[in-house]
């Protein structure tokens, strides 16, 4: 009875240290999914801004992504990225430097090439560096970005994301998830025909969010079927206005 209750302590324990390797809506995963996994998301946010972001009027945007951990620590991805109205191609690699099974922590370092950035008529190269570790059933992400703007400007940004969240289960997790994005480098003098710049020089998103995994297996080939949801607000650069923001997602591994 007391090996029982010894392996059932064990197995309990091994799940709570299982690594955080799910991105959530807003914040990135900071380990890295098994050797082998390939995992296809797609996201869908809509907001209620009516003045928009360089002429966008309200905003709607489906973007997805398809990853793959090629081998133990290392995994990639390429997907549409949507960031100030616009969207368009990006990609992203990741290595897991440090497991919390192994060291009490997880942690990631990256980087991401995306063609609309946060000024969005120019690509970006950014530095990721990624956090998070379980406390039982709570669950802490912290990510830091750093981003340097292609195409000859010498723009530069840095993003703070966070996540902080309760797991009832393994399959079901709620919590709070945000992402600020500010200017810290200067974009050069104003194009000919630019107008001057208003409004707030930072991006803000955030709110409640849900995380579910609907099924383990759906047959021999697919398998972790999840779905997430946000509800919060977001306040857009260039812009004086608080809006309403939903983002839902579904990602399927196989």
């Amino acid at each position: 009875m007391r090996r029982i209750l010894a392996a059932t302590a064990f197995i309990a324990l091994a799940a709570r240290a299982e690594g955080i390797d799910r991105d959530s809506l807003l914040s990135e995963a900071p380990a890295v999914p098994s050797k082998g996994t390939v995992r296809i998301s797609g996201v869908t946010t809509g907001s209620s801004d009516e003045g928009g972001v360089n002429g966008t009027q309200g905003q709607a945007n489906i973007t997805g992504s398809i990853l793959w951990t090629p081998v133990e620590n290392l995994a990639g991805d390429v997907g549409m990225y949507w960031q100030v109205g616009a969207n368009g191609p990006s990609a992203r690699v990741r290595y897991q430097i440090l497991s919390q099974s192994r060291t009490g922590l997880d942690l990631s370092a990256g980087a991401r090439f995306k063609t609309v950035g946060f000024h969005p008529d120019q690509g970006e190269v950014e530095f990721l560096l990624l956090a998070g570790r379980r406390f039982g059933n709570v669950e802490l992400v912290l990510n830091g970005v750093f981003g340097f703007e292609t195409g000859g400007e010498n723009g530069k940004d840095v993003e703070a994301k966070a996540f902080a969240g309760y797991r009832f289960s393994e399959d079901l997790r709620t919590g709070l998830d945000g992402r600020i994005q500010a200017e810290v480098g200067e974009e050069g003098t104003l194009r000919p025909g630019e107008p001057p710049k208003t409004g707030r020089d930072y991006d803000l998103t955030a709110g409640p969010a849900v995380s579910w995994i609907v099924a383990r297996n759906l047959g021999a080939l697919f398998h972790n079927f999840q779905v997430q949801g946000l509800i919060g607000v977001a306040q857009p650069k260039r812009t004086d206005m608080t809006a309403a923001v939903g983002i839902v997602s579904a990602s399927i591994d196989f």
